[in-house]
């Protein structure tokens, strides 16, 4: 009982150091005199502690973005709200009440996106379940969904490359990177302008690409706009800043890669690489036309 109690002792302290932590101490724990047996045991939990840090860091992180970006349509809503108030003219009312609508939805866009973000974040890959996915089937679903956005704003749609492409992911997280992308093509594209996904093969990859004629993001910033909260000096206030760094966290989880660069004529062409299962369908050309507005 002696010899055993006494074997048992240095377990005994380190339960006794990790048993009056507070839950935001989360240090590395002290491997003084630590026995061999047991090495492996504070390892892990030093590993444990420094991955809950490094969680609780972003979650910081996170809710002060969140509340700085919310804090701005919010001000903005409430000062039209009180410029209506006070309006004696119905045009100017009926201005601000427009005013106060789109501040609501750029608002419930962003709620939406720091959900879709907060959803992805920290361990995400443990609940991913891919699946063999139709990547032709899933674009003309996101872009029939898009589409009265894109038709209200006199945007062209239209799905090019091979049909029957196959990967593998989860179809619902890889619909909402291709309806991210789409969304900020569409935002950002001029009236009359167009905006394009195809769908190609290359070797043991298939390449999703999501084009438009808009102004482009600069070279220099191209990594910067993957940031929360980025916005760029060329791009227009309607977005989050979110919808890039969901894509690329996205892409992370199924292992894939982004790329921007320069669309062949005018605008931004941003490629996604996604492997596939080297069983594709025999391709197919693609008879989906293009939504022209009107």
């Amino acid at each position: 009982w002696i010899v055993v109690g006494r074997g048992l002792q240095p377990l005994q302290q380190v339960a006794a150091e990790v048993s009056q932590r507070s839950p935001d101490q989360l240090e590395p724990l002290r491997q003084l005199e630590t026995p061999t047996e047991i090495e492996p045991l504070v390892d892990a939990l030093n590993r444990l502690f420094e991955r809950l840090q490094t969680a609780f860091e972003r979650e910081r992180r996170f809710l002060a973005d969140a509340a700085h970006e919310l804090r701005t349509p919010l001000a903005a809503i409430k000062a039209q709200a009180q410029a209506a108030l006070g309006a004696s003219d119905p045009t100017q009312r009926r201005g601000a009440l427009d005013n106060i609508v789109r501040g609501v939805d750029r608002a419930a866009h962003l709620e939406a996106q720091l959900l879709t973000l907060a959803r992805l974040d920290p361990e995400a890959r443990e609940a991913l379940r891919p699946v063999e996915i139709n990547l032709g089937q899933l674009a003309r679903e996101v872009l029939s969904e898009l589409a009265p956005a894109a038709i209200a704003k006199e945007v062209e749609l239209g799905l090019e490359g091979e049909e029957n492409l196959r990967a593998h992911g989860d179809p619902d997280l890889l619909a909402i990177l291709l309806r991210n992308l789409v969304d900020n093509a569409i935002r950002h594209t001029p009236p009359a302008g167009t905006v394009s996904v195809q769908l190609s093969q290359e070797k043991r990859h298939t390449i999703l690409t999501v084009s438009d004629t808009g102004p482009g993001i600069p070279a220099a910033e191209r990594e910067r706009v993957f940031e929360r909260f980025y916005r760029g000096q060329t791009r227009n206030g309607a977005g989050s800043g979110l919808g890039l760094s969901i894509v690329r966290r996205i892409a992370e989880l199924h292992g894939a890669t982004v790329r921007l660069r320069s669309a062949a004529s005018v605008g931004l062409a941003v490629d996604i690489e996604l492997h596939h299962d080297g069983c594709p369908l025999k391709p197919q050309p693609l008879a989906l036309r293009p939504v022209r507005p009107g």
